[in-house]
């Protein structure tokens, strides 16, 4: 037992019950509009799901919220929880089964608690610092990499067009050495990154709670996590890159100038 322990449990409590909330209103949800900023599609869901997660972290740790739909409940110098109550709200309102729930501890640049649930596939990945990764109670650990196929990474953009036109420079220069997938969600994908079905997710313009998560998954199962040239992550850039440890290298060659 670690002094994460408890908030491991809180945040598997909260994400569970969100979870619940978006298997039983999929393919439900009629409606959806975009966010006054234009950051994407909010559903009645992602709010509902939000209101949940809020209320059981809120009643069981002291630790303040900060959510992509309800903002920050309060500033603070220590751990926060950071989460995302619907990663990847465009495909959940196309019905395309594919999204999860983030949810995130996080003390400045550190990622010390992540869960990440895919309702749909029953799928439960969680990691505390320093104590491993993962998914439905079996510990994560990256399959050996097998040279014998071409790399497979994700790739991801925000929604400025600085971040569209810098994901365009990189799936140029990437695609002649990988196949490359974008498939909405980057909660998942950083999970997939993690247990090996894909070998890196690159991103620019992803805002905290799309990563919070995911961060400590990937990197407890033995994944790097850096910006676009290949340095730890300052805490405050967007240029990000998670990889296994066979291909992180020749990645950061390939994008540090686009950062």
């Amino acid at each position: 037992m670690t002094n994460l322990s408890k908030e491991l449990q809180i945040a598997l409590q909260a994400a569970r019950a969100a979870a619940k909330i978006i298997e039983k209103n999929f393919k439900k949800t009629k409606t959806s509009n975009v966010k006054d900023d234009a950051k994407g599609l909010v559903t009645a869901t992602d709010l509902e799901a939000d209101k949940t997660i809020v209320k059981i972290l809120s009643e069981n740790s002291n630790h303040p919220v900060l959510s992509e739909e309800s903002g920050l409940s309060e500033k603070t110098n220590g751990p926060i929880w950071v989460i995302d109550p619907l990663d990847g709200t465009n495909n959940f309102a196309r019905s395309i089964p594919l999204f999860g729930v983030s949810i995130g501890l996080m003390h400045g640049k550190e990622s010390l608690v992540g869960v990440i649930i895919d309702p749909l596939h029953k799928k439960e990945y969680y990691a505390v610092k320093g104590e491993g990764a993962f998914c439905n109670g079996e510990k994560i650990q990256l399959p050996e990499f097998d040279n014998e196929y071409i790399p497979m990474i994700f790739l991801n953009h925000g929604y400025h067009k600085t971040h569209r036109n810098k994901f365009k420079k990189m799936t140029t220069a990437t695609a002649s050495f990988y196949n490359t997938l974008k498939l909405g969600t980057t909660a998942i994908e950083m999970c997939m990154v993690a247990t090996g079905a894909a070998d890196a997710f690159l991103t620019v313009g992803d805002e905290l709670w799309d990563f919070a998560a995911g961060i400590v998954i990937a990197k407890e199962a033995g994944c790097i996590f850096t910006d676009w040239q290949g340095n730890p992550w300052d805490g405050k850039t967007n240029h990000l890159l998670v990889a296994r440890p066979e291909v992180h290298t020749n990645l950061v060659e390939i994008i540090k100038n686009f950062m």
